[in-house]
């Protein structure tokens, strides 16, 4: 039994690395979306939770820790599927709750970014929404079909572009082996497809925004598990990832040579850790891969990898 003085979670709690200092407040549970490598669905029923149980745990949060709040993830999968007007209203009144907020944050689907107006993506950029994670997961449109992304490349260069227009960082995230091993040819147009898109989604400006890349991690009960069980599917192996990964940064090439966009591949499932800014770390990037291929011994062991 859930103690009415406790803040609500409905276990397991997904949220992005960066968002480890941040309040964390449960505004919808699991995700509008199956695809077919994710986990967040599997012991989840979609809900979006009713506006004042939301606000109720807010005023509990801000009870316990009222001045050391400075960043709120709204939970859970997709938060941006939340209606525009309690979305908005909750933004609001986690800002009127805690005066050290400086931003609040949600995962968020490029589908549900494009059915919000850009004028709606505006006011809640305003209120203090600043930050969407998205899952590009790749930019060449058969792989999405595949993993049942309900997503297509133009649909996520429409959303990121959304985003930014309305004053939203973007922080999206692609992964390396989505094609699987022994497809060397979708593997090479999974990566210049991703490297296209970020091309395509470039600002003007010098703002921050965020491309990472994870590699491939195939958790039990997912749709893509059964695949590898029944035979139908086989992962890439920590070369032919370093391989792919290599394609991307070789095909970026930015419009905008003063960008910042900030990339990272340094999360837990990934063979080697990578870091820099796009484009301007490019030969960097590239002599580090190529160390990795070269010194294998110092990728990380499988048995490391987690997510």
């Amino acid at each position: 039994m859930v103690n009415s003085k406790d803040i609500y979670y409905c276990y397991p709690v997904f949220r992005p690395p960066s968002e480890s200092n941040s309040l964390l407040i449960q505004l919808t549970e699991g995700c509008t979306y199956k695809c077919d490598f994710c986990v967040s669905n599997l012991t989840k029923s979609f809900n979006i939770r009713p506006i004042e149980a939301v606000k109720k745990d807010l005023v509990l949060a801000n009870r316990r820790y009222r001045e050391r709040v400075q960043k709120i993830f709204f939970l859970d999968g997709n938060a941006m599927v939340t209606p525009f007007k309690t979305l908005l209203e909750l933004t609001k009144y986690a800002f009127q709750l805690f005066p050290s907020l400086e931003r609040v944050g949600v995962y968020a689907h490029a589908k549900d970014i494009i059915k919000k107006s850009d004028e709606q993506l505006k006011s809640l950029s305003e209120a203090g929404l600043k930050i969407a994670y998205v899952g590009f997961e790749s930019g060449y449109d058969k792989l999405l079909q595949s993993i049942n992304k309900h997503a297509t490349k133009e649909d996520l260069i429409q959303a990121s572009k959304k985003l930014m227009k309305a004053n939203i960082t973007l922080s999206a995230t692609l992964i390396n082996g989505l094609g699987g091993a022994g497809n060397l040819e979708v593997s090479k147009a999974h990566a210049i497809e991703s490297a296209d898109l970020v091309n395509k989604i470039v600002p003007k400006d010098e703002r921050i925004w965020y491309i990472s890349f994870l590699s491939l991690m195939i958790p039990p009960g997912t749709i893509l598990y059964d695949k590898k069980k029944q035979g139908l599917f086989k992962e890439m192996n920590s070369t032919d990832i370093l391989k792919e990964l290599k394609v991307f940064i070789e095909h970026i090439n930015f419009d905008n040579k003063k960008a910042n966009c900030v990339f990272r591949s340094n999360h837990a499932s990934n063979f080697l850790p990578l870091k820099g800014v796009l484009e301007k770390d490019k030969m960097k990037l590239l002599k580090a891969i190529n160390f990795g291929l070269e010194h294998t011994e110092v990728l990380r062991p499988e048995f490391y990898r987690a997510l």
